[in-house]
């Protein structure tokens, strides 16, 4: 599926999305908090990155996408990180953690 994610997002967003993993993981060391999911889509059904299998899942049920369907929701799952839409969310998240000395 690794494999496949790169192809069908371009390398560049599948780095990002690697990138994303790494600041989950800096977000709960600094905060205490823990963050399993990215929101990659939000609107219908909502679609997540996992941090910590780097897997793109149905919030709903925890499962994969399967190859057709990422196909199908690449577009906007690209739309959704290129405009900084998902780095929104996560920055929304952050303001509700107090930071360290609060």
């Amino acid at each position: 599926m690794e494999r496949e994610l790169r192809r069908i997002l371009g390398e560049d967003l599948a780095n990002y999305l690697e990138l994303m993993r790494a600041k989950l993981a800096f977000a709960e060391e600094l905060y205490g908090i823990k963050m399993n999911y990215v929101p990659l889509i939000t609107e219908g059904e909502i679609v997540v990155l996992d941090k910590n299998d780097g897997k793109i899942k149905w919030l709903r049920t925890k499962s994969p996408l399967t190859v057709d369907e990422l196909k199908s929701l690449a577009e906007k799952i690209k739309k959704n990180l290129e405009s900084g839409y998902v780095e929104m969310l996560l920055a929304m998240n952050m303001s509700c953690v107090n930071g360290p000395g609060e």
